[in-house]
């Protein structure tokens, strides 16, 4: 994996985009917050990658987002506070989803170059994200346990289509490994 100011630089807009989104339901900017950090990760992300090459991570990471939280939220997995959404997901939460495929290679293909690495940092950090997510009261696990295991069940398959994807749409398709 190489690490450089770039890659540096995508964490650090990715991380404040996060932070925009969780805690936007708690600051007295509730609706400004997700877009002001969707549109730092946008304008960055559409600058080096290219809206073309990004555009089958903006659909399914919004579908996915969707799709996923819908179903733990319908089956009682987790609960959002108030704030406006679709099928139980809140707009922040959704708008976090797309800030994930916008930055996915360039903070996340290391994980996305090999199948287990993929499995197991998207299960984990995943479950680990909502986990801090409750903590800081903009979601609430539940049950628990199997909240979070449920959560890390979602991320593992999102991780697996991600990689799909991530192959398909390969740049440099001889440096890629099907592994």
């Amino acid at each position: 994996m190489k690490f450089n100011k770039s890659m540096l630089f995508d964490i650090v807009i990715f991380q404040v985009a996060w932070f925009a989104c969780v805690l936007s339901s708690l600051s007295p900017l509730p609706l400004v917050l997700p877009f002001l950090g969707l549109a730092i990760v946008a304008v960055r992300s559409i600058y080096t990658q290219g809206l073309f090459i990004l555009f089958p991570f903006i659909v399914s990471s919004l579908f996915i987002g969707l799709v996923g939280d819908a179903c733990l939220v319908k089956f009682g997995f987790i609960t959002f506070g108030d704030y406006p959404g679709l099928f139980g997901v809140p707009l922040w939460m959704l708008i976090l989803w797309l800030n994930f495929g916008l930055m996915l290679r360039p903070v996340f293909e290391w994980f996305l170059d090999h199948r287990w690495r993929c499995l197991i940092g998207f299960s984990v950090g995943g479950a680990l994200a909502y986990y801090s997510g409750d903590k800081l009261e903009v979601l609430s696990f539940t049950q628990d346990w199997t909240s979070a295991l449920a959560v890390a069940v979602e991320w593992g398959i999102a991780g697996i289509i991600f990689r799909y994807l991530h192959l398909q749409f390969c740049t440099t398709p001889e440096y890629y490994e099907y592994d």
